[in-house]
């Protein structure tokens, strides 16, 4: 096989195995009537669980995105009531969101359809292939 053709399968390959995790997530969303919701909804959420109050910059680096697409996460989370947002006392400049009393009930759900997909991840790859494809993506991440 070509060595141009096994770099573009890498590609392809990434993009399929992101296709069915958000389809995964996706469907599990709306299955728990949560349709509302996307995969980077869960991740922004469950980020704000780990951590009592978060700027948007914060977040923003805690779930690898741009602060622009957070934001847009967030005012959406905002509509739904499961965060709230205020101005820092200490910077006006600066956003703290955190979770509202309905999204710390949330939790719970996505951190079992979270779980689920590990599940099956887990029913696919064996502990040492997982830890080699996380140390193959990071490095492709870092390099980026």
């Amino acid at each position: 096989m070509p060595q141009n053709f096994a770099g573009k399968k890498v590609v392809s390959q990434l993009s399929r195995a992101r296709d069915y995790t958000h389809s995964f997530l996706s469907e599990a969303l709306s299955a728990r009537g949560l349709g509302e919701l996307a995969p980077s909804h869960g991740e922004v959420l469950l980020a704000l669980h780990l951590n009592e109050a978060m700027s948007m910059q914060q977040v923003a680096h805690s779930v690898g995105r741009t602060k622009p697409t957070v934001t847009v996460l967030i005012d959406k989370l905002v509509a739904l009531e499961y965060v709230r947002k205020r101005r820092s006392p200490d910077d006006g400049r600066i956003f703290q969101v955190s979770l509202t009393a309905k999204g710390k009930r949330l939790i719970k759900q996505l951190s079992e359809i979270s779980d689920n997909m590990h599940s099956k991840i887990d029913s696919i790859l064996s502990a040492t292939e997982k830890q080699k494809l996380t140390q193959l993506l990071t490095k492709l991440i870092k390099n980026w």
